[in-house]
């Protein structure tokens, strides 16, 4: 690409909303296909990073 830098830059919003639209349709794709953990399951590897316990109240 043989952009001046003014137009180069002008045009990254929208390169960076192409990669997040793409990094959206791979991560449903992942959760279609069973790939994916449970909220309930990052909090509990989040705590046990922490030495926390989950709290039984």
């Amino acid at each position: 690409m043989n952009l001046p830098d003014t137009d180069l830059l002008a045009d990254m919003p929208e390169l960076f909303e192409e990669e997040k639209h793409q990094a959206t349709l791979e991560a449903l794709a992942d959760v279609d296909a069973g790939r994916a953990i449970t909220h309930e399951e990052v909090v509990a590897r989040a705590q046990s990073l922490f030495g926390r316990q989950k709290s039984t109240k």
